[in-house]
């Protein structure tokens, strides 16, 4: 399956996370694995949005 492209414009960690619906932890992580990546305050959440989609079907963040 081939990613795709959403970019947003976030000054922070915590507007990331509202915007993929996780914790600013989870977009620590992200950000470490190199999912979701910036230029500047322009971000690229279409690979993390399916990271956090997949991770949620196979029960990988949520109880």
């Amino acid at each position: 399956m081939t990613s795709r492209n959403e970019f947003i414009v976030a000054s922070s960690s915590q507007d990331l996370s509202e915007v993929l619906g996780c914790s600013e932890d989870v977009v620590e992580d992200l950000r470490d694995k190199g999912i979701v990546a910036s230029s500047g305050e322009l971000w690229d959440v279409g690979p993390a949005r399916d990271y956090l989609r997949d991770a949620a079907w196979a029960g990988g963040f949520w109880d």
